[in-house]
């Protein structure tokens, strides 16, 4: 079964950001801001494409997708950090409506819309852990008997991390939570043009038969400087740790992440401060 990924890097449209712009021209200038870049360049090359790497199942796509006015420089730098792997692509795309792009894309990128596919997410300072891939293929098969007779059907892990990159390593705190885009996959029929960016990730379970696995870790979701969910006070307080060494070998296991390498990428200038977070 063919499985499809979306990951939206600084994608460039309408809609789509809790942030909200009143012009295009104001989101692109806040979205390609240098330090803001750098510091989701960092958590890519250190956090996000570790896990992509790590994974045990490599018989998957995942779609990368900037806008076509994404500055060169960068574009440049996307393309080094991706041309040796071959299940990931870049895909340049015109400012438009930000579901119905993503929702595009996705369809384009079925090989045969007759036959059934697995679609995912994963956000630029995210990761997924390494069976992420080999999981939802069998959830897929023990689930068929249900998922033939809906146009989508969701598989939800509700398990995973926290996260904050520091120039002393990663800060985490255990997280529990249903539905995040991050940490679940659908099962589209064939026949079926659904998507997993028909419906916000939340709703999922409102609108598809949705099974949730609790027993495993299965996400490290991004708690950084320039986090969309941290916008206007939004998204909860979370009392971040330092890792001890048994957690550190855990998440490098887990996620293939290396809390040592992320501190020396933070380490390094170019960086904005962390806001200071108050109660």
């Amino acid at each position: 079964m063919q499985v499809i990924g979306l990951c939206r890097f600084s994608y460039v449209g309408y809609g789509g950001y809790k942030i909200t712009h009143e012009s295009l021209e104001e989101r692109r200038a806040f979205l390609y801001a240098p330090e803001r870049l750098e510091e989701r360049f960092r958590l890519f090359e250190t956090v996000c494409l570790p896990s992509v790497l790590g994974q045990t199942d490599q018989d998957f796509q995942l779609h990368v997708v900037i806008g076509e006015c994404f500055p060169e420089r960068y574009q440049e730098r996307l393309l080094e950090l991706t041309e040796d792997l071959p299940n990931v692509a870049i895909s340049l795309q015109p400012p438009e409506r930000h579901r119905r792009q993503m929702i595009r894309v996705l369809n384009a990128a079925r090989e045969d819309p007759s036959e059934p596919c697995i679609q995912f997410r994963l956000d630029d300072d995210d990761a997924m852990a390494v069976d992420f891939i080999a999981r939802l293929k069998q959830a897929a098969k023990d689930l068929k008997p249900i998922w033939q007779g809906y146009p989508l059907t969701t598989i939800d892990f509700n398990r995973g991390y926290i996260y904050r990159a520091t120039a002393q390593g990663l800060q985490i705190a255990p997280d529990r939570e249903i539905c995040l885009a991050l940490a679940l996959g659908v099962i589209v029929p064939g026949g079926s043009d659904r998507t997993i960016m028909h419906q916000g990730h939340h709703l999922l379970w409102q609108e598809s038969p949705t099974l949730t696995f609790p027993d495993q870790d299965m996400y490290l979701r991004g708690y950084n400087g320039f986090n969309d969910s941290r916008s206007k006070g939004r998204g909860k307080k979370v009392p971040l740790m330092p890792m001890s060494e048994n957690e550190a070998e855990h998440i490098r296991q887990r996620f293939n992440v290396d809390t040592k390498k992320v501190a020396r990428a933070f380490s390094a200038p170019g960086l904005l401060p962390l806001p200071i977070e108050r109660e």
